[in-house]
């Protein structure tokens, strides 16, 4: 049976690997209809690629997929519309709605409250209720509806009011190259690590501030690997700092890496980092926290304390949670992660988590459930 993947970024190297694995290994024949891949995605650094780049994924891709509706619905049986862009389950609604299709949507990131926290809709407006009764209609044509979190759910029940078919899937953690190889006692500097997009949506005010009052640390390392629209600006910065104070702790920039490269700095690292602004704490989840835990790394996250990803963190004692602008507690986590007893406790524990809840397979068995409700079910 096949089923075909709308969005404009076919997806992270973490996302196609998920569903090469359910297309080598179940009755599913997996295909993408797509505008760039997460090399183009990541390459693009310039302001002009960046443009180039949403022209792509707000214009000419909607518009390839109109276009190329007829021929793609006729061979699959089924589609899975992704937000990429944010709009493109709502479009697919109305271009198949007389195609006899049937269709799932993946809300990576939920809409229009995403839009509202980057501060690109106003609140409560004319352009959030549009946006709003868009996914309203949307839903209720689809299949199945899939949240990578059930907060993300809830919110988006209330704001929608309609009731409609909805299941909760978890994103897939690169999790294989590490599934063998549990956490074990590091002697020397720690390395902390960010590998991952910078936007609109990341704090990194926190960690300067914190930078700034810090005292030497040469058991320290921080090791940055960034792409985005952000990227330019917090370099610019770091190196502000470190040649205004020359002392450690160590802070290393880089640009996004190959998969083999990936899979090395992984291992290297003892504690992941993430940034995540109080507006988006309730509309994003970030991805790249399941590998992270699958390699075996604690998780060092600034993110409002009532977010579902601190709580995740909280709950399964895999990492430490600090407020925005709580630089106070920012100090005081460092302090616990050089503590080697409980650093290795909390690295363990994230591996279990890592591999168990965000495992490739558990993930992967997940969507192979949902796809044969929708299609032999019914059947």
């Amino acid at each position: 049976m096949k089923i075909t993947i709308i969005s404009a970024h076919e997806g992270a190297a973490t996302w196609v690997r998920l569903f090469r694995f359910i297309d080598e290994t179940t009755r599913y024949d997996i295909r993408s209809f797509h505008q760039y891949d997460d090399n183009g995605y990541r390459s693009a650094r310039s302001a002009w690629k960046r443009f180039v780049l949403r022209i792509e994924t707000f214009a000419i891709f909607p518009l390839r997929f109109m276009l190329h509706s007829e021929r793609i619905s006729k061979e699959s049986d089924l589609l899975l519309v992704v937000t990429s862009p944010f709009f493109m389950p709502a479009l697919a609604s109305v271009v198949t709605k007389r195609k006899n299709i049937k269709i799932i949507s993946l809300m990576n990131d939920i809409y229009p409250e995403a839009l509202v926290a980057k501060g690109m809709v106003r609140r409560g407006g004319a352009v959030e209720r549009f946006i709003k009764k868009a996914f309203s209609s949307a839903f209720l044509k689809m299949e199945s509806v899939v949240f990578i979190t059930d907060h993300h759910r809830v919110l988006v029940s209330r704001g929608v009011g309609v009731p409609f078919k909805s299941v909760v899937i978890p994103v897939s953690a690169y999790s294989d190259p590490f599934q063998n190889t549990p956490p074990s006692s590091v002697e020397g500097s720690i390395q902390i690590t960010y590998c991952g997009t910078l936007g609109l949506m990341h704090d990194t005010a926190t960690f300067f501030e914190w930078f700034d009052s810090v005292d030497d640390r040469e058991n320290l390392r921080f090791v940055f690997h960034t792409s985005g629209t952000c990227k330019q600006k917090f370099e610019a910065e770091v190196r502000m700092r470190t040649e205004k104070r020359q002392f450690r702790p160590k802070v290393l920039l880089g640009d996004a890496l190959k998969e083999a490269e990936w899979v090395v700095l992984m291992r290297a690292s003892q504690v992941g980092l993430v940034f995540q602004d109080k507006d988006s704490a309730d509309v994003i989840f970030p991805s790249k926290v399941a590998s992270i835990l699958a390699s075996g790394q604690a998780v060092l996250v600034v993110a409002d304390r009532s977010s579902e990803l601190a709580r995740l963190i909280a709950d399964h004692d895999c990492g430490w949670v600090v407020q925005p602008n709580d630089i106070e507690n920012f100090s005081r986590c460092i302090a616990a992660l050089l503590q080697p007893d409980v650093l290795l406790r909390k690295r363990n524990n994230a591996f279990v988590l890592g591999q168990k809840f965000f495992g490739k397979d558990a993930v992967a068995a997940q969507w192979v459930q949902l796809f044969d409700s929708v299609l032999l079910d019914a059947a």
